[in-house]
């Protein structure tokens, strides 16, 4: 079974590799049973995740949807000028209920959850969320605004 830190590996081997040249978007959408209060530090956690793999500093977030509804979307910019796209929709996963496209300028590559076997547990990135990132994506949710995300390029 495939674990998240597995799919991070091989993404960050393929990005190693200059196959793809330089990313400029990711699109992760994730498919789960989480409850409302998970939904955040989750965000917080693959939004870390993908950073690493654009490997730019964050400029802006902005959320869209509430861990309520069991819809959320956040679209993030980076400063030079990588955009991506984290999304969660509440529902039974299909596979590890993951989502990937990793867009380089010479290149893609993907991971389709509808792909893996029905009994594999859902991908999940381990740890604790960074609380500056779980405080940016709560921030963001409520607000329904752009957010910086500070000066430094990690909030």
């Amino acid at each position: 079974m495939m674990t998240f830190a597995d799919l991070d590996r091989a993404v960050q081997a393929t990005l190693a590799s200059k196959r793809l040249g330089k990313p400029v978007f990711v699109r992760l959408t994730w498919q789960g049973l989480d409850r409302p209060e998970a939904v955040a530090p989750r965000l917080a956690q693959t939004m870390a995740v993908v950073q690493q793999w654009l490997g730019q500093p964050l400029d802006q977030i902005y959320a869209i949807g509430s861990a309520a509804s069991g819809q959320v979307a956040l679209t993030l910019k980076f400063r030079e000028g990588a955009t991506a796209l984290v999304s969660f929709a509440r529902g039974q996963p299909r596979g590890a209920g993951i989502d990937l496209m990793v867009l380089g300028n010479h290149g893609a590559i993907y991971h389709d959850a509808g792909s893996a076997p029905l009994w594999d547990e859902p991908l999940v990135p381990a740890g604790q969320p960074d609380p500056a990132v779980l405080a940016l994506v709560e921030r963001a949710l409520r607000s329904h605004q752009p957010e910086s995300a500070g000066t430094g390029g990690k909030p």
